[in-house]
Order: structure tokens, then C-alpha cells, then sequence
């Protein structure tokens, strides 16, 4: 069977693309056309004049550019074209190979074109064929990748809060064993914003703690904050800080428990995430960003292959011939929402896991770096997530 090769370099705006068959000959010279349905149509009808008979088939090949590949993905796939997504780190390496040392979009298209015949001549390496994306697959993913944001933002706000209370009362952070907490919350809107009596305040400490900080407890509190070295800093303009912070905070927090809920109700009936939970140190929220990001297990034949996806393979310096690993450096390629998912669980697993706990204790003894260790624990873990989900069977810990 005859088959042509399209290289498309994506861009924000417009997509460059080129067409070349088996020989590498090119066929179609760089075609330009605009990030639009119309215009993507107008390409599939441009492509399909080209080919000399129906038994031909195409195979579309585009760089991992941001967010911007995935609508021309998508609109191929439902075209009937087969597509593959490189990295953008397997074009540059082709691109280094070119003697001349030219850059731009129509040499760059020719690149890729090149690049899926090379991977379908030889029928190896890392390339990751698509089948038409599973929507709610897609849309998981982006809630997950949603909500790492406002995590994010709201620990922005967390900073705020932290800083500001150094420098108005440097001892509320002595007064309570989580900052952050709903009463330590309330303790800051009620005594700096609205100077409440001392009265309420203690009966407020009582209900929001459940009872847990008792009069005697409050009232060394409220004397710790009235004792405080920055009472000299509490103007009005502080307050107005804090309050704002506090807001911004609330709401960012009321965001991430509505995204949260979503994120369980679709997460209940996918078998995968329950997989991939079944692993010590990966919880259930865990599961469902791992199980978004990484998507089918299928599309990978090797481990090797989904470390490399996930970004924890060895950075690898090559000059000519030469090839050095970078130390303990890792090519942080892929999804970074991955890595961190991973990073966390690690963090979790070597507490309640006996084999990983053993192994970390083992690796400090021999004095090798927190980082180094953790990443070599999220490697363990990934392999753990592969095994589930290619067995398709819970991951059961090891006693012996």
C-alpha cells in the first residue's frame, strides 16, 4: 500500500504544512493555512487531490506545541487521517542533523514530514499514534490541569498571608499547628479585621474547632496575639491587605472543592483511576490526574517509552558520537502535572509503604540527595502504575 507523509508545523495563528511520499520527493510545497475549521478542511481536500488512488493512505505528523495542536488533531483524526504527535525535542535532534543551519516554518514541516516516514520505514522509537480522543478523557484532563492552577494561585495567597502575618504578629503562627486552618482562618478575619471581644472570640475558637481548643487555650491565644511584637505594623492598611488576601483565598478554595467534587463524579466508573489508587502513596485525586495525563497505556510498548513520557528518563548530552548522561539530571520532558503527581505520591509511599520506606531510608543512609531519592521512588511508582494498568489488576503490596 502507497503512502504519503504530511509534516505540519503548528503555530498559534496559522499552520504550515508538506506533503512528501515514500521517496522523501515532495510533493506539495509548503502550504500555509489559518487555525480555522474551514481552512483545515480546505488542507484534508488538498491532500486527498494528491493521492493517486484511494488504497493510499496519509499519515499526519505535528509537534506537541502547547495546546495549539490539539483542535488540527482533532480534525484530522475525524478526517480518517492517522496522526502522531512528536515530541518537539525528536524534531530538534532531526533539525541538527541538517547541515544547513536554516530556521523556519517550510523547512520545518518538511522536517516533521520526514521524521513520520523515517518512524514508519522503520516501525520503532517513541512515536505515539492517536486514535480519536475519549471526551471525557479530555475533559478529565483539563479539569485535573484546572485545578493544579488554582492550587497554585492559592498558594500564592497562602504566601501573601504568611508574610503579612510575620510582620503584624509573629507569634500566630505559634498559636496553631496549621495556619490554614478554618479556625486559624476565622481567628485572623474576626481579631485583625473586625475586633471582636474576646468573649465571642473564645466561643468562636470552641465551635469552629469542635471543641478541640478549650477557654484556657484561647484565652493564652488572644493574649499572644494582644502581646504581640507587631502591634506597631497593625494600621489600616494591613487590615485591608489581610482582608483582601482572605477573600482571594476563600474563594480560590471554594473553587478547588467544586473542581474536586467534578473531578470524583467522573473519576467514579473509570477503571483505570481505581487501578492506579490501589497503589500505596496514590490517592484517589492522584489517580485521576496520573490516569488524564497519561490516557491509554497502550499507546506505550516499553517502560522505557512511558518514562520517557512522564519526563523522568536521564538528561542525555550528545556531541557527534559522544553521548554523556547529565548526572542526576532528569529530561523533565512531557507533562509536568505528571512529574508532580508522581513527586507527591512518592512523598506519601515512603511513609506508608514498607518496601519504599526500606528503600529511602537505605538510599539517605548512603547519603544520596532527598531530590535524587524521590525521583528514583516516583520512577518505582510509574512502573508500579504500568504493571496495573497493563495487567489490569490491582496492585498487591509484597510481604516477603
Amino acid at each position: 500500500m502507497t503512502k504519503f507523509y504530511l509534516g505540519v508545523d503548528v503555530g498559534k495563528y496559522n499552520h504550515q504544512a508538506a506533503l512528501i511520499n515514500e521517496n522523501g520527493l515532495v510533493l506539495t510545497p509548503a502550504y500555509k493555512f489559518a487555525n480555522q475549521s474551514q481552512a483545515i478542511n480546505e488542507l484534508c481536500q488538498t491532500i486527498k487531490k494528491q493521492l493517486p488512488d484511494k488504497q493510499t493512505a496519509v499519515k499526519v505528523g505535528m509537534e506537541a506545541t502547547g495546546h495549539y495542536y490539539w483542535h488540527l488533531r482533532d480534525e484530522l483524526l475525524k478526517q480518517g487521517f492517522e496522526v502522531v504527535v512528536f515530541n518537539p525535542i525528536e524534531t530538534q535532534t532531526k533539525a541538527k542533523l541538517k547541515l544547513r543551519k536554516v530556521k523556519n516554518d517550510r523547512i520545518d514541516s518538511l522536517i516533521i514530514a520526514d521524521l513520520v516516514r523515517e518512524k514508519d520505514l522503520k516501525k520503532q522509537g517513541e512515536t505515539t499514534s492517536f486514535n480519536q480522543p475519549d471526551e471525557r478523557l479530555k475533559e478529565l484532563r483539563q479539569l485535573t490541569r484546572f485545578t493544579t492552577r488554582l492550587k497554585k494561585q492559592a498558594r500564592f495567597y497562602k504566601q501573601g498571608i504568611t508574610v503579612l502575618l510575620e510582620r503584624i504578629c509573629p507569634e500566630f503562627e505559634s498559636c496553631f499547628k496549621n495556619v490554614f486552618s478554618k479556625t486559624a482562618l476565622v481567628v485572623m478575619r474576626e481579631y485583625f479585621i473586625k475586633n471582636i471581644s474576646e468573649k465571642k472570640l473564645i466561643n468562636l475558637m470552641a465551635k469552629t474547632s469542635r471543641g478541640r481548643i478549650k477557654t484556657e487555650q484561647a484565652k493564652e491565644i488572644i493574649q499572644a496575639l494582644n502581646n504581640s511584637l507587631g502591634l506597631s505594623y497593625r494600621n489600616e492598611s494591613a487590615k485591608l491587605e489581610l482582608s483582601i488576601l482572605l477573600d482571594d483565598l476563600g474563594t480560590k478554595l471554594s473553587q478547588i472543592k467544586q473542581l474536586e467534587q467534578r473531578i470524583k463524579d467522573m473519576s467514579e466508573n473509570i477503571k483505570e483511576v481505581e487501578l492506579i489508587a490501589s497503589i500505596k502513596g496514590v490517592s484517589e485525586r492522584m489517580a485521576s490526574v496520573i490516569y488524564a495525563e497519561i490516557s491509554n497505556i497502550n499507546r506505550f510498548e516499553k517502560k522505557e517509552q512511558l518514562t520517557a513520557f512522564a519526563g523522568l528518563d536521564p538528561a542525555v548530552k550528545q556531541s557527534g558520537t559522544y553521548l554523556r548522561k547529565q548526572g542526576n539530571h532528569i529530561s523533565k520532558r512531557g507533562p509536568k502535572y505528571l512529574r508532580q503527581e508522581l513527586y507527591f505520591a512518592a512523598k506519601t509511599a515512603i511513609i506508608f509503604d514498607p518496601e519504599l520506606k526500606a528503600y529511602y531510608l537505605k538510599k539517605k543512609t548512603e547519603g544520596k540527595h532527598y531530590n535524587c531519592i524521590m525521583i528514583a521512588i516516583s520512577r518505582k511508582i510509574l512502573m508500579r502504575i504500568w504493571a496495573v494498568l497493563k495487567q489490569k489488576r490491582p496492585y498487591e503490596l509484597r510481604t516477603a
